[in-house]
């Protein structure tokens, strides 16, 4: 949805692999696209439900993310 490089904005697909730093994702002429997570942010929709995330809170391994708490701090400007 945006993101501090343009090329980035606008880029669909399905995600194949989540990494600490970048999202591996599928585009529709089937190439893969390395997108970082930081200063980007990505919209996701799964049954027509849509939700925002923010790639610089999101920047963890799984099993850090776990454990975690999130702390509510302003959104990021790009």
């Amino acid at each position: 949805v945006r993101s501090k490089c343009p090329s980035y904005v606008g880029t669909t697909g399905i995600l194949m692999q989540e990494f600490k730093h970048v999202f591996k994702i599928i585009t529709k002429e089937d190439k893969v696209k390395v997108i970082p997570k930081r200063y980007s942010v990505f919209n996701v929709e799964i049954d027509g439900f849509v939700s925002h995330i923010y790639g610089n809170k999101f920047e963890l391994r799984a099993s850090e993310r776990s454990v975690r708490k999130f702390k509510v701090k302003g959104t990021m400007d790009l």
